[in-house]
């Protein structure tokens, strides 16, 4: 029922794309593990409609490198690799999540364990970042969006926020799409333009 609440605008076509994407990859139960911590949120699999949104918005603009931040058990990495054929990166911070992921091998997908925050984003220099929501606090939000202006300053990005609702970016972050599934859920898909970027947030 919570499910079905948090998805309500786009209840159908989550379920569709579920079905759809879990038989074709060949993982019907999605893997999931509570934190239990106060910084960061449960690890819970992206939904399959948001990950065909993603995958189309790679294909329109032809990016060649994705990295989500938070990539839990790796369902976006994976998928937007198979689907893409591009460059995807995971960066988890739960050490044992990150052994599970790498005691398989990949083609073309790469791993990383540690703190996003003392993490060196420069030297993957992806076209384009995902959170799932992996922080808890604002503060934290705050805090990556202004690591990555730092790290990034005047190269243009893109920047994939699920399950920011309440979360309002500067204007430097042209929104360019946006898919809301509920007050709790939704996709929003920016160009990061990094001129002139004060880093004052709005939350």
């Amino acid at each position: 029922l919570n499910f079905i609440r948090s998805y309500r605008n786009i209840f159908f076509k989550v379920i569709f794309f579920e079905i759809f994407y879990s038989i074709r990859f060949g993982s019907i139960i999605p893997r999931m593990k509570i934190q239990n911590n106060n910084n960061r949120t449960d690890t819970i699999p992206c939904i399959y409609y948001f990950i065909h949104e993603i995958s189309k918005f790679v294909k329109r603009k032809e990016i060649k490198s994705l990295v989500d931040i938070g990539s839990g058990y790796g369902r976006i990495v994976k998928s937007i690799n198979k689907m893409n054929n591009i460059k995807t990166i995971g960066i988890e911070f739960d050490k044992e999540i990150h052994q599970k992921m790498t005691n398989q091998s990949y083609k073309n997908i790469y791993f990383y364990n540690g703190d996003v925050f003392k993490f060196n984003l420069k030297k993957l220099n992806p076209e384009c970042f995902v959170l799932v929501d992996p922080f808890k606090k604002d503060n934290d939000k705050i805090k990556f969006l202004n690591k990555l202006t730092k790290e990034f300053n005047n190269r243009n990005k893109y920047l994939i926020l699920i399950n920011f609702n309440n979360f309002k970016l500067e204007k430097n972050f042209k929104l360019l799409k946006s898919i809301i599934g509920s007050h709790s859920r939704s996709i929003k898909i920016y160009k990061i333009l990094w001129t002139n970027i004060n880093n004052n947030w709005v939350y």
